[in-house]
């Protein structure tokens, strides 16, 4: 009955990572669990120190909470892509740069500041 029930949750989690990778695919971006930045004041200003700092993960973190919060902010989605690409996580980039397109079609950076850095 254990073996049963091991090789269901390796099946589950196999076909939840298959998902996650098509999602990530087609554009649509996937959110970190357990953001300790969520519900913070100001996570776009918290953000940008970890990233001077070479702290990465940290940074996303903050500026994931960022456009969790306020989902129509270009630049956050745009500086999410530049840490992404920073961090080599280029399915990610993609999905937040199509994000922060989306939410501001006329931003010029949006358009050719991240690819340049995949």
């Amino acid at each position: 009955m254990n073996v049963l029930i091991v090789k269901t949750c390796r099946f589950l989690n196999e076909q939840l990572a298959a998902k996650q990778r098509l999602d990530a695919s087609k554009g649509v971006y996937l959110f970190s669990d357990m953001n300790t930045y969520v519900g913070h004041q100001n996570p776009l200003k918290e953000g940008q120190e970890p990233f001077r700092k070479g702290l990465l993960s940290e940074a996303v973190l903050a500026l994931e909470a960022e456009v969790m919060k306020n989902p129509e902010n270009a630049e956050g989605w745009r500086l999410l892509g530049i840490t992404l690409a920073e961090n080599d996580d280029d399915q990610q980039v993609i999905a937040a740069m199509m994000c922060a397109q989306e939410a501001d079609p006329t931003n010029l950076e949006v358009c050719y500041e991240p690819w340049c850095r995949i």
